[in-house]
C-alpha cells in the first residue's frame, strides 16, 4: 500500500523524515521510497516540498553521518535511487546531529556519496580526508535535478537562481 503524503506536511516548513535503527542497520529504503518516491510526486506535491526535507537518523546522536558506515550506506543507496536531494532537501536544518560537515545537509549527502580516506600526514599527525570524485558528478547531479524539477513548478526564476547558489555554498565548505 503507498502512503500519501499527508496534507499538513505540504503546508509545514519542515518535513522531517527520521531513519529507524532498524532501517539504518538493514539499509532499508522502502518507508522513504513509498513516502517520497516518484510515484508520490504529482499533483503539485514537487512545489509544496522544494527545501523542506530534513533527514534524521535514529540512534546516531555524534558524529558526522559522512563517516558512519551503515548511514553512509543507506544513503548511498538512497542516492542511488532518489536523485532529488538538490531540490528538495532542507538546506539550513543539519543532516543528522549538528556536526561540521552535517551543517551542510548537501554535502554531507554527497560525502556519503563518495569514496573517503581518512589518514594522518606523517609528520605533523593532522587529519586529513581525501574525498573522491564522485563528489563532483553528485553536485553536477543536484544543479541539473533543481533545473528539471523547476519546470514542473510555479517557483520564480529568482528562487530556482537562489536555490542554485546555496547548492553552490554548501560545497564551498570543502572548497569545491
Amino acid at each position: 500500500m503507498k502512503k500519501k503524503i499527508p496534507v499538513q506536511f505540504l503546508k509545514s516548513p519542515v518535513i522531517l523524515h527520521t531513519f529507524t535503527r532498524d532501517q539504518i542497520e538493514r539499509g532499508d529504503l522502502s518507508d522513504f521510497i513509498e513516502k517520497f518516491g516518484e510515484g508520490q510526486l504529482g499533483d503539485g506535491v514537487v512545489e509544496h516540498l522544494f527545501g523542506k526535507l530534513v533527514f534524521k537518523f535514529e540512534g546516531v546522536e555524534e558524529g558526522g553521518v559522512a563517516t558512519h558506515p551503515k548511514v553512509r550506506v543507506l544513503l548511498r543507496r538512497l542516492n542511488d535511487r532518489w536523485r532529488w536531494s538538490g531540490f528538495f532537501l532542507n538546506l539550513s536544518e543539519p543532516l543528522g546531529p549538528p556536526d561540521t560537515f552535517n551543517l551542510y545537509p548537501l554535502l554531507a549527502l554527497g560525502l556519503c556519496t563518495a569514496d573517503l580516506k581518512i589518514g594522518t600526514w606523517d609528520n605533523t599527525g593532522r587529519t586529513f580526508i581525501r574525498i573522491g570524485s564522485q563528489i563532483h558528478q553528485f553536485k553536477d547531479i543536484a544543479h541539473m535535478v533543481v533545473e528539471h524539477l523547476r519546470k514542473e513548478t510555479k517557483l520564480s526564476h529568482a528562487v530556482i537562481q537562489q536555490r542554485h547558489r546555496d547548492i553552490e555554498q554548501q560545497f564551498k565548505a570543502i572548497n569545491l
